[in-house]
Formats: structure tokens, C-alpha cells, sequence
């Protein structure tokens, strides 16, 4: 195992001024620590999310290490915090090593205006998303006590919500223990897009928030719409009746605790098999032989003598299946497309052609769409716009773990035409092991791959070697994480255009 590169993020006297960027490799899962350089030379520590799927081998003891990490690269200082959204594999890691942050000090917590709780429309957005999460909880509780599903399949759908029901390992919980680093309330910020960027003190950089809007039509656009140009093609996109099918499971779901019959007449599930009367007729196959029936007047249309002998379809566990799947899908949707997203522009705050690097979180299509609306009418003396800000992105943090509507096509990842490097924190073998698939999604891997001259950085299968040859965009690779250095830009041409 090689080890991680020098610890300490601070360049040295010889150095040129340098954003420094460690990225964690921790599968589906995001964890970025950066070092921006202050105007005295001082590092600026900005992490931004600290989380790992509840599906990834090993999540709980992966995560304290990167904890562990970032207190020794810090020096237990961590000027900001940037909680992106309510999502176990983006915040997990502030529940698992709460007692390793507790021991750092933070300055500010930043977290979007969607989890403002003073906040009318936040407030009916968290209310929603409370009723749904608590309808999952119930459902998979139901199906689990009726035997339906596997475990691996309930991996990949709740994994995004935390760890098991009714244990407070989940991601409300992570983001508690989150804003509570804050110390104060005073010390944590909702924010929205278009508010004044937060500048570096003597620095030449500065961060804008692009999302998430505060449209509740943009908010529910989570997935492209077919031949709109909005996203790489890929299979039908989810169905209208699946938001129906979730809605109609939450409010059937009730009471996740609140089982039809009283404990003494229950029977507990994995002793049904062997029983005289359930195992042979919830648990085994119709006798080909019994003068009951015969197994062809059973079968269905297109269904096998096998298929038509089995008698699993009596237990109603898998009946919840499909629906809690639904939802599940659904929720993921829905708290994605509240993420936080931050355009850091590098350079002087003159230059019109800045530099940005782009983190996108997990924000979908609604989110995505919103950003040309978003402008800073005069800033410094100049005019930004969020489709600006896209157009000169250089270094893309690629939403969702490559997911497919996670990266906006037209106006979003087509319009980066100065784009150097993609970072992908994902894992293909998670996605196998649960039953994703498209995970990362084939065709947006290959247009990042043209788009960005072959220089992307895979968690799950390390950097291309064009990400490690790049001239000026530094990447140093190990096991652990992937260190890159970005230059930061000085010189300012005539027309406002920038120079290394």
C-alpha cells in the first residue's frame, strides 16, 4: 500500500501560491479537504462534506481514519465546514468520528437554505421529507418481518439514509452532530444562491453558491426530460407513477412499529419453515403428484412448471417490495436536489476569465437548470453569471458518483470548454454488490474522458494517466486519497483575461 503524500497542506517558502485539494478515496461516498491559500500565506481549511455509503465494506472504521487525517492535516482547524445535504454518504463521518471533529476547531458551518428550519419553505420541504423517511423506515421494517428482499438490495436503496431504522444512525443524526461543530447558531449559515460571495481574507479566490434554487418546480425537476439535450442517453427515465407509488406507501405505512396482531399470536418468521402447517404451504412447491390440482392448471401465462409450483407468492413480503423501492428512489431524488453547490473562482477579482473549480454535490436537473438565472450584477466591476461560472470551470467534481442525471448536458458539462480534470468519487463494485448497475453511468464516463483530455480521477480505480501528467494541475495518487494542486492564477491581461 503506498502511503499518503506529505501531511502538511501548507506550501513552503519556495513555493507558488497553490489551491490544495485532498480528495478521499472512500468509494460512493464524498470527502474533500481543501487548502486555500490566505493572503499572508496561511492555509484556509475548507472540507466540504465527510461521508461513505452504508453499503461500503468497512464504512464506520474508513471514515474515523479520514477523520483522523484531516485533524492532522489541519492542525485540529478547520475554518469552514460545508455539509452539501441531508445524505449518510455526504455526512456520515461527523456521526462515526463526532469525538475525533469535536476535538478540532471550526469556524462556520455552511449548510443550504433547504435545511433552515426558521425557513416557511424549507420547514414544508423538511416536513415532506420527514414523512417520507419515516414511511421508508416503516416499510422496510414490514417487509423484513415478512421475509421480503435481501439484504444487499436494502443496502443500495436506504444506504443514502443512514445505516438501520431506529437506531439514530442516520443522516439527520450525522447532520446534527454537524451543526453542533458549529459551537453557536451564529456560526452557521443557510445559504442561497446569488447572496454575496465569501472572499478570502487577502487571498485571490472567492466562493459563489449556485443552488440550490428556491423554486419548487426546479426543486422537483430531478430527472432529464427525453430528447431535451439535458443529459447523456441512457433507459426510460423514472415514471410519474413512481412519485405516486411512493405517496400512496407512505400514507398506507402508518406506524412502522405497529404489527396487525399481538405478540402472543405471532410466530417468529424463520420459524415458519419448519412448521407443520406453514412450511408446506407458504414455504414449499405445489405436489405435481397430489390429486388436488395439477401444477398446469396453475401456471400462468409464460411461467414454468417450476415457477408455477412455487408457493413463495402467498407471503406478502416482497408485496411491499416494489413500493418501498419506489419511494426510496424517490427520497434520493428529492434530498439530491437540495445540495448545496460551490463555484470557487481562482485569481484576481478583476480578472473577467477567472478559473473556477466546481462542486456539484449531488445536484440533479432542476438544480442544474437553475444556475443560468443565478448573476452578480457587479461584482468587482464586473458582471458574473452562473452560466459563466460553468463555462470556465477547470476542475468539475462529478455530481452523484457519476450517476446518470446528476451532470447536466447542454449548459452544464458541453459548455465547460476549458474543463482539465473530473473528479469521481464512486465505486462500480458497490453498485454490483447492490444491484445499481449504472453506476457510474457508462456514457457520461466517456465523455469526461473526451472532454477533459483523459484526465479523470476515479476513486474506485485510481487516476487516468493523463490526470497525473497534466502540466499544471498536479495529481499525486495513493490508497488512501488523491492529492491535487492547483496553481493559482496572478497575471491579468489587457482585455481581463488571466495568465498562470
Amino acid at each position: 500500500m503506498t502511503s499518503p503524500p506529505n501531511p502538511n497542506p501548507s506550501p513552503t517558502a519556495t513555493e507558488a501560491p497553490a489551491i490544495h485539494i485532498r480528495m478521499y478515496r472512500l468509494g460512493v461516498g464524498d470527502c474533500f479537504l481543501l487548502a486555500l491559500p490566505r493572503g499572508d500565506g496561511t492555509p484556509f481549511h475548507l472540507l466540504i462534506d465527510c461521508g461513505i455509503h452504508a453499503a461500503e465494506t468497512d464504512g464506520p472504521t474508513r471514515i474515523r481514519k479520514v477523520a483522523e487525517d484531516i485533524r492532522t492535516r489541519t492542525g485540529g482547524k478547520l475554518d469552514l465546514i460545508v455539509g452539501t445535504h441531508e445524505h449518510w454518504d455526504h455526512l456520515s463521518g461527523f456521526f462515526h468520528a463526532a469525538d475525533i471533529f469535536k476535538t478540532c476547531t471550526t469556524g462556520a458551518i455552511w449548510c443550504a437554505w433547504t435545511e433552515d428550519e426558521r425557513d416557511a419553505f424549507a420547514r414544508s420541504l423538511l416536513q415532506t421529507r420527514a414523512q417520507g423517511v419515516n414511511a421508508l423506515w416503516g416499510a422496510v421494517r414490514r417487509v423484513r418481518m415478512a421475509g421480503g428482499g435481501d439484504a444487499a438490495q436494502w443496502d443500495g436503496s436506504l444506504g443514502f439514509f443512514g445505516d438501520s431504522p431506529g437506531t439514530g444512525t442516520h443522516a439527520k443524526a450525522a447532520a446534527e452532530v454537524l451543526r453542533g461543530l458549529a459551537g453557536s447558531e451564529a456560526a452557521i449559515s443557510y445559504l442561497a444562491p446569488g447572496g454575496p460571495p465569501f472572499e478570502s481574507e487577502g487571498g485571490e479566490w472567492r466562493i459563489f453558491v449556485l443552488g440550490p434554487p428556491r423554486d419548487r418546480d426546479l426543486l422537483n425537476r430531478m430527472d432529464p426530460r427525453k430528447g431535451s439535450g439535458e443529459a447523456y442517453p441512457f433507459g426510460a427515465a423514472a415514471m410519474a407513477d413512481a412519485a405516486m407509488a411512493a405517496a400512496n406507501l407512505a400514507a398506507a405505512v402508518g406506524e412502522a412499529d405497529d404489527p396487525p396482531f399481538a405478540s402472543r399470536f405471532q410466530i417468529p418468521l424463520e420459524y415458519t419453515r419448519d412448521d407443520a402447517f406453514f412450511g408446506p404451504r407458504y414455504w414449499g412447491e405445489v405436489d405435481a403428484d397430489a390429486d388436488a390440482a395439477d401444477p398446469a392448471d396453475q401456471r400462468g401465462a409464460g411461467e414454468t412448471d417450476f415457477e408455477a409450483r412455487r408457493l413463495d407468492w402467498r407471503r406478502l413480503g416482497d408485496a411491499w417490495l416494489g413500493g418501498a423501492e419506489q419511494l426510496a428512489l424517490h427520497l434520493d431524488k428529492i434530498v439530491n436536489n437540495t445540495s448545496l453547490v460551490l463555484a470557487i473562482e481562482v485569481g484576481p477579482k478583476a480578472a473577467s476569465d477567472n478559473p473556477v473549480l466546481l462542486f456539484a454535490a449531488d445536484a440533479q436537473i432542476g438544480n442544474w437548470l437553475s444556475w443560468s438565472a443565478v448573476e452578480w450584477p457587479d461584482y468587482g466591476g464586473r458582471k458574473v453569471t452562473g452560466a459563466d461560472l460553468v463555462r470556465r470551470t477547470v476542475l468539475y467534481k462529478v455530481g452523484h458518483h457519476a450517476s446518470q442525471n446528476a451532470t447536466l448536458m447542454q449548459g452544464g458539462l458541453e459548455a465547460m470548454a476549458r474543463l482539465r480534470l473530473a473528479l469521481v468519487p464512486t465505486s462500480a463494485k458497490t453498485a454490483g454488490k447492490v444491484g445499481w448497475g449504472t453506476l457510474p453511468w457508462p456514457a457520461l464516463l466517456t465523455r469526461l474522458d473526451t472532454a477533459t483530455g483523459g484526465r479523470v480521477v476515479r476513486s474506485d480505480e485510481g487516476a487516468s494517466p493523463g490526470a497525473t501528467e497534466a502540466a499544471d494541475i498536479v495529481v499525486r495518487p495513493c490508497d488512501f486519497c488523491f492529492d491535487i494542486t492547483f496553481p493559482l492564477v496572478r497575471e491579468v491581461g489587457p482585455g481581463g483575461e488571466v495568465g498562470p
